[in-house]
């Protein structure tokens, strides 16, 4: 048994640096929300493509309406079709879509430093943010249990999965709209795969990873729409020492 401790260490120790380069996903092309063409990467903010209208002040809006989260583009995509969850996933849909509502809303509500109240409905002088999740790939709960075989299935369910896709992931596309015009004054898209763990309990759900990715998502957003001029907002690791 102690002979194979530095033999597994040099596994973990692998997969961790492996994983962590490979793990960050590769941005959406777009499912037609947004305008991906008009977008770019933005060295200060943590999503994949944006766009912010030149002459945009943010502390020009106090409040914000989040409207219900759209899951029709993810709906109209055939990739959910290939998963296993097939037949559960506009069900599946919806129940992340209000989650995700729920918690943008609670973001903005308990962020110490935000300016923007949010409303129930649009109204003048208010922002409308305008959601849609894209992408959702449930957790393979098969694969991630084999992840914890003795003598090397961590690493073969590891370079399984990587290899086949069978990575929980989340992509969503996102409109801000002044609510006295309907003028677009910002977008924004990301898709995020499950971050590297050594030990994962929510890869034993189906959308546990996916539920974290929105948290972050909801916590970056705030920040995004409250940073002062030269402020980074940071993008969210790939990796985690968090099992949950």
């Amino acid at each position: 048994m102690l002979q194979r401790t530095p033999l597994l260490a040099i596994i973990l120790i692998s997969i961790m640096l492996s994983g962590c380069a490979a793990m960050k996903a590769d941005p959406s092309t777009g499912a037609g929300f947004v305008q991906m063409d008009q977008m770019a990467k933005q060295g200060d903010l943590p999503f994949n493509k944006v766009w912010v209208k030149k002459d945009l002040n943010w502390k020009d809006y106090q409040t914000i309406y989040i409207k219900p989260v759209n899951t029709a583009y993810l709906m109209e995509s055939n990739a959910w079709k290939e998963q296993f969850r097939q037949g559960h996933m506009q069900e599946d849909a919806q129940d992340l879509a209000r989650y995700m509502e729920d918690r943008f809303r609670a973001a903005f509500t308990t962020a110490s430093d935000n300016q923007f109240r949010v409303v129930n409905s649009p109204e003048p002088g208010s922002l409308t943010l305008d959601l849609a999740l894209t992408e959702l790939v449930p957790s393979n709960v098969v694969l991630e249990a084999l992840r914890y075989a003795p003598y090397g299935g961590m690493a073969a369910a590891t370079l399984l999965s990587r290899t086949t896709g069978a990575v929980c992931t989340v992509a969503f596309e996102a409109k801000v709209r002044d609510s006295n015009s309907g003028a677009v004054v910002a977008m924004f898209a990301d898709r995020e795969t499950q971050k590297f763990k050594f030990v994962d309990f929510k890869a034993f759900t189906w959308y546990g990873n996916a539920k974290n990715t929105i948290d972050e998502w909801a916590d970056q957003f705030v920040l995004v729409v409250n940073k002062p001029p030269g402020q980074v907002v940071e993008e969210a690791s790939t990796f985690s020492l968090k099992p949950w």
